[in-house]
């Protein structure tokens, strides 16, 4: 028993390295020099060499997929990085952009207004429920602003500063109910008094002493007369969104969209010095329009 085991292991040995060695000697010899055991050897082991060469491709294939699809989700991610990081560098520079333009805006707007001025950020808002904006505070304070001071953009009216504490200052809103400013209609001349109208989702304001005689309609541009010494004469307020004629009395009303969109407020102008009196010869016939009026041209919150 246990000859016949060393012999069969001895068989075995003989062919594991016997059979290598035969089909090496077959591949290495030229075809003219094949015999018949070269021949039979490479018969047999023709099938055996297309299945190995199979199964090592097939592993080689799938290994440089592997590889590759590793490779390729590598670079997935470092493309994805990259876009995000150009994506946010796009976002900064459109900030940028507008804040440019929001300066280049309100540098052109203090060469115009005749009086010195001063540009102030906004860093705080104050808000309704239905996130109406109420009031606004600039990074101006004591030293630098004083009550009063008219507040620009670009655009229009902001409102006046109404309180100054430490280093910042509120502003009141030429939409909040405490508002008075004087303005004019330039279409036609007529004037009146623009004050505020509480809502709490929507900004909204009238023209009170506004002569029934005169003329108005929707669209109209409604501008700072100038009267009063605080605005600067022309300045934006808003355009008149809806007019009401009364069956009596001498005074129509008409409300007025603001031009500002107090929502979108960013920097802003505030005007230290009053402007330079109107000039009498075009202002002394339209100074006694609404004498009946205490308030009128005051330009002060009441």
């Amino acid at each position: 028993m246990i000859l016949s085991r060393r012999i069969r292991q001895l068989i075995i040995a003989v062919l594991v390295l016997g059979l290598p060695a035969l089909v090496l000697r077959a591949h290495a010899r030229a075809p003219d020099e094949l015999n018949f055991v070269d021949r039979a050897v490479l018969r047999a082991s023709a099938p055996i060499q297309h299945g190995l060469s199979w199964l090592f491709q097939s592993v080689a294939h799938v290994w440089s997929r592997y590889i590759y699809l590793v490779d390729l989700r590598q670079e997935n991610q470092r493309l994805k990085t990259e876009t995000a990081q150009l994506r946010a560098d796009l976002g900064r520079a459109r900030l940028e952009a507008a804040r440019t333009t929001r300066l280049e805006q309100l540098l052109g707007l203090r060469t115009e207004v005749p009086s010195e001025t001063l540009t102030a950020r906004i860093i705080g808002i104050e808000t309704s429920s239905m996130f109406r904006v109420i009031r606004v505070r600039l990074d101006r304070g004591e030293g630098e602003v004083k009550p009063g001071m008219p507040v620009l953009t670009p655009a229009g009216v902001v409102g006046r500063v109404s309180r100054v504490f430490g280093r910042y200052c509120d502003v009141l809103l030429t939409v909040d109910p405490k508002s008075s400013i004087d303005v004019v209609l330039p279409r036609t001349g007529g004037r009146g008094v623009l004050k505020g109208m509480a809502a709490s989702n929507g900004y909204r304001a009238r023209i009170d002493y506004l002569l029934r005689s005169d003329e108005v309609k929707e669209g109209d541009e409604v501008v700072t007369s100038g009267v009063g010494g605080v605005f600067p004469r022309g300045l934006p307020v808003g355009k008149v969104s809806q007019v009401g004629r009364r069956d009596f009395g001498l005074y129509q009303e008409a409300q007025v969209m603001p031009s500002v969109d107090f929502s979108r407020l960013e920097e802003v102008l505030v005007v230290l010095a009053p402007p330079p009196p109107p000039d009498p010869d075009t202002q002394g016939a339209q100074g006694t329009r609404h004498a009946s009026d205490p308030n009128y041209g005051l330009g002060a919150p009441r």
